[in-house]
Parts: C-alpha cells; structure tokens; sequence
C-alpha cells in the first residue's frame, strides 16, 4: 500500500515535522520535493551525527550553528 507525504512530513503551524525513518532515502525524497541543497546538508549531517529519526524544522526554533541560513 502506498501512502502520501503525509506519512513522514506534518505541517506544524511554523514549521515541519519530519519523519526521517518513515521510508528509505528520506534525504533523496526531500530533494524530489524541492528542498534546498543547504537543508538536505542539515539533515544528512544531522542523521550522521546524532541518529536522528524526527526533526522538527521551526520558524521559531533556535539557529544551529555552522549551518547556512536565509533571510526570508
């Protein structure tokens, strides 16, 4: 059975909450929904480092540094 994007991606009101052990190549899927090359750094380095399994990317969050960020 297949299932959309919203088995793995939750919009959260300032952010979003992603699944990153949802499916295989989460970071592949990211880049086939147009999430930027500096985003999907953060991500991979973040699942190297840490393990992670959730992310939660927040408007309100702290700023990690070392990591790229924009001004939108």
């Amino acid at each position: 059975m297949a299932f959309g994007d919203g088995e793995w991606i939750h919009f959260t009101g300032t952010g979003y909450l992603i699944r990153l052990n949802a499916g295989n190549h989460p970071v592949l899927r990211l880049r086939q929904l147009g999430l930027s090359k500096a985003c999907r750094c953060l991500v991979t380095s973040l699942m190297k480092r840490h393990g992670l399994t959730y992310l939660h990317i927040d408007a309100l969050g702290d700023v990690l540094p070392g990591f790229a960020t924009f001004d939108w």
